[in-house]
Order: C-alpha cells, then structure tokens, then sequence
C-alpha cells in the first residue's frame, strides 16, 4: 500500500506552464531585445522539466550570446519571486490533499524549482501545512534527474521505498523516479484540460456515495 505521496510541483500541482515559459523569455530581453522568442519557446515546451541553467545555456550557445547561464537562472528566479502571485494551483489540488491527508498519508513536494519562489507559493496558497518536507533539488544541489532527493526523503522517513508514489509531469520526472527505484505516475494535466485532480475527487466522492 502506498502511504506515501511525492509530488513535483510546476505543471504537476500548480497550472504554471504558460508563466513560466514568460519568464524564461523575459530573462533574455533586457540582455538581447531582438531574441527570437518563437525559437526560445519552443526550447522551452520541448525540455520540460529539464534544469534551468541547462535551458539556459543552450539558448546562450544557440545565438552565440555573451552571458551566463548561473547569472541568468538567477534574474529568472528573481522575476519568478516578483510575480508568484500569478501562479495558480490546478483545480481540485486542495481536495486531493485533504483526501490524502484524511486517509493519513504523507505528502511531499521534491521539485527543480528553487526555494524562494516555491515557498512563496505555498504560504500565499496556505498549503505549506500539508506537507512533511518540501524539497528544491536546484538548492540542495541535486537537480532532478539526480535520484538523491527522493533517496534522502525515503531515508528520512525511515520506511521502505515501496511505500513511496512520485507524481510529475514530463520526461526528467520519469527519468528522475525510474533512478529513484520508486513507482510513479507522469499526468499531463493539459491533455486532462487541466481538470485531473478535480475530476479524480469528482470520481472518488461518485464512488464513496454509492458504497453508503
């Protein structure tokens, strides 16, 4: 039985996809105004998931700039800092861990997403309280696929991996708990119209009335 929930955190619990692909461009224009925006979008759809001084200093190589990829991933966690208040959770997200949360589960966020940002989030969405540990990779200096944040959070939990589920969104995810050695379910809540978690709480409270 699975006691135990990992979540990613961008386009797995939070409808942030369009934010921050934005805020990716909008790192690049005050460096180099005429940039090809189209190609950098879609750099940005087609590595989702993939660490942000890596996106970075691809573009950095594809145009021939003079800039840093470290450099630049900070100003874009500093415009992700300015502007959080923009990302919003998937409908039905609060649900779905309350549901979890009922049924004594332990819920957890292991994301590339840097700290000051992501905490943010969560205190302006006072969801902060229903997890046991919130994890930045890019922080602690493991950037997701790197397995060693979900191994830590195993080891500090003191049960077996078995227990453990990884939810997330893209390739990296599933390359990220396939190294881990845990089970995992990759959702696209676009694919879903953004209504996975909704329509889950939508099935279960179906499922709970018709068992009475």
């Amino acid at each position: 039985m699975k006691t135990n929930f990992i979540f990613d955190f961008d386009d797995t619990l939070t409808n942030s996809y369009d934010f921050n692909q934005q805020m990716f461009v909008d790192t690049f224009l005050p460096h180099s105004p005429d940039i090809d925006q189209l190609w950098l979008r879609n750099l940005h759809f087609t590595t989702r998931g993939k660490a942000m001084h890596l996106l970075f200093q691809e573009a950095i190589d594809h145009f021939d700039l003079k800039l840093n990829a470290v450099k630049l991933t900070e100003e874009n966690e500093l415009l992700h800092q300015e502007k959080f208040e923009q990302i919003k959770f998937f409908e039905g997200t609060q649900e779905l861990l309350d549901s979890l949360k009922s049924k004594g589960k332990k819920v957890y966020i292991c994301t590339n997403r840097q700290y000051g940002s992501l905490n943010k989030i969560l205190e302006k969405n006072q969801l902060r309280q229903y997890f046991e540990k919130v994890v930045s990779c890019k922080d602690e200096g493991h950037e997701k696929p790197d397995p060693f944040c979900i191994h830590k959070i195993i080891e500090e939990s003191g049960q077996p991996k078995e227990n453990f589920m990884y939810l997330g969104d893209s390739r990296v995810d599933y390359d990220f708990a396939e190294a881990a050695g845990v089970d995992f379910v990759i959702v696209d809540h676009y694919i879903n119209k953004k209504q996975l978690f909704k329509m889950l709480m939508e099935i279960f409270s179906d499922n709970s009335d018709k068992s009475k």
